[in-house]
């Protein structure tokens, strides 16, 4: 069926949503759109339960982020805001058969909508590690494109299906940020269905190239059988993927908020200094002052992070009384004043070192200690700048006391943090977090073989924005260098970094 009249008009009358109920029960149908999806297919497709009432359907476009339409986080009318959803919402992912337990199931904890058009990013409680994100399609749809929707909405004679169902539309038109869909009486759009993936090409070349927002749900059950319409209004994404990245991609190590990892210094002088990243240079040249004074000689410990979750690192120090404090970072190169972590009270003394990553996968830092006993814990973080009780590490059981540097970072790409360790025979070690919070056996970094020994002080972050964490290390001589990862555990060669051997006077980096 042609959408008929003018866009504006079209979509003016085209009030049914398809944002489902999702109370009522379900008997067995063959789906609307034509077939269930086979088990494997489209895994990246989401349902999403707002409430107790409402259902949607997404799709995960990174491993902590679900992409669907806005409408489905409206409240009486208003549009969703950005922040937590205002209802309880549970997003399962990887399970076309929703009795099954593949996949994953996570809550939403995160809103990020866009102004222009009906579209949401959706956070979740943590990272999804066994489904495959769709990619983002960069090509715009035209007249008489063939598209695959995929949803979980409702079907001719089924209130709320547990399987995935899928049909092919054909693009009526399309203007910059909308496009027009024509279905069939086998091929329709109905409540559930708001926020599902239309999609171009075929098994790993599937791309998305929009999502749905509104239907005319013809033929839909609890439709008025008049009704007889069958296209949709979806809203196109192929032109968002930047937007996509910046969204989902967010580093740890970051003070200022252009997404790359910056440097946190403090020098015999007592002072810390902070020291934008450059991606093309490893520094940008310049530095800042930060509160305290010369009082930053009695610090022991130094580790930098989002620990209260705003997409901005923070500075945690240990400080020579045994207490540990968070300075949350402004977001414009600062810090702002300290706020005493309760958890351990003033036991941090006998940490022997200090490192801090997303190693449970939720987005926040955790904080990754060994102890003077030899032992490696893990205290992760809960979001507000606070830490909860230690978990222990065990790989390596008590044998973690002859490790001088313990850097951490994302060195393999995954979106968990994993650890490099200098050992005292001077090598370097690489050990990959499993998104548990634990870490699993070490392997060798072959760059530099056992010349690590006289690294004085190293720190992970992205310091070249490619997504993979780098080693910034001091050398002996006072020297800077930057290592850049591979992505795969390991380095490259290292280069220069501005400020030349004035390195040698500072007392520890972060």
């Amino acid at each position: 069926m042609s959408v008929r009249g003018s866009r504006a008009a079209w979509t003016t009358a085209l009030l049914a949503t398809t944002m489902g109920a999702g109370l009522l029960t379900a008997a067995p149908a063959s789906a609307l759109g034509g077939v269930d999806v086979a088990a494997g297919n489209y895994a990246f497709t989401a349902k999403l339960n707002v409430g107790e009432n409402s259902a949607c359907t997404g799709a995960l476009v990174a491993p902590q982020w679900v992409l669907t339409a806005a409408s489905c986080f409206a409240v009486d009318g208003a549009p969703a805001k950005a922040g937590a959803p205002a209802v309880k919402t549970t997003v399962t992912v990887g399970r076309s058969d929703l009795t099954q337990t593949t996949g994953a199931v996570r809550q939403a904890v995160e809103l990020v909508p866009r102004a222009d058009r009906d579209l949401v990013m959706v956070k979740l409680s943590n990272r999804v590690q066994n489904v495959t994100p769709v990619q983002i399609s960069t090509t715009a749809p035209a007249a008489g494109d063939q598209l695959v929707s995929a949803g979980f909405g409702r079907t001719k004679a089924e209130w709320v299906p547990n399987k995935l169902h899928s049909a092919a539309f054909t693009v009526a038109s399309a203007d910059a940020t909308s496009v027009a869909l024509n279905g069939s009486a086998d091929a329709v759009l109905c409540q559930g269905d708001a926020g599902a993936p239309a999609l171009r090409g075929t098994g790993a070349q599937v791309e998305l190239v929009a999502v749905n927002s509104r239907s005319w749900q013809g033929g839909c059950l609890g439709m008025d059988a008049a009704e007889t319409r069958t296209s949709a209004l979806d809203v196109r994404v192929d032109d968002l993927a930047g937007w996509v990245q910046q969204t989902s991609f967010r580093t740890q190590d970051d003070f200022t908020g252009d997404g790359i990892a910056d440097l946190a210094a403090i020098w015999n002088d007592g002072t810390m200094h902070l020291y934008p990243g450059d991606k093309a240079k490893g520094l940008a040249g310049t530095q800042t002052q930060q509160l305290g004074g010369n009082a930053w000689k009695t610090m022991k410990q130094l580790a930098k992070g989002d620990f209260t979750n705003d997409g901005v690192a923070d500075i945690m120090a240990i400080w020579f009384d045994g207490t540990m404090h968070l300075y949350k970072g402004d977001g414009k190169g600062g810090v702002t004043g300290a706020v005493t972590v309760t958890a351990g009270g003033n036991t941090w003394g006998t940490t022997k070192q200090m490192t801090a990553g997303d190693f449970t996968g939720d987005g926040i830092a955790d904080l990754m200690t060994i102890w003077s006993n030899g032992t490696m814990h893990l205290y992760p973080g809960k979001g507000d700048g606070q830490l909860e009780e230690q978990r222990t590490i065990t790989v390596g059981g008590n044998t973690w006391d002859t490790v001088r540097l313990l850097p951490g970072g994302d060195f393999d790409g995954d979106g968990i943090a994993d650890l490099m360790a200098v050992w005292s025979d001077g090598t370097l070690h690489y050990y990959a977090g499993n998104g548990e919070g634990q870490i699993t056996d070490g392997r060798a970094v072959a760059m530099g073989g056992n010349t690590w020994k006289t690294a004085l002080f190293m720190t992970g972050g992205d310091f070249t924005g490619d997504g993979v964490s780098d080693l910034m290390t001091v050398w002996f001589d006072g020297t800077m260098h930057l290592y850049r990862g591979d992505g795969k555990g390991g380095v490259l060669a290292g280069t220069d970094v501005w400020g030349g051997n004035t390195w040698k006077t500072s007392i520890e980096i972060a």
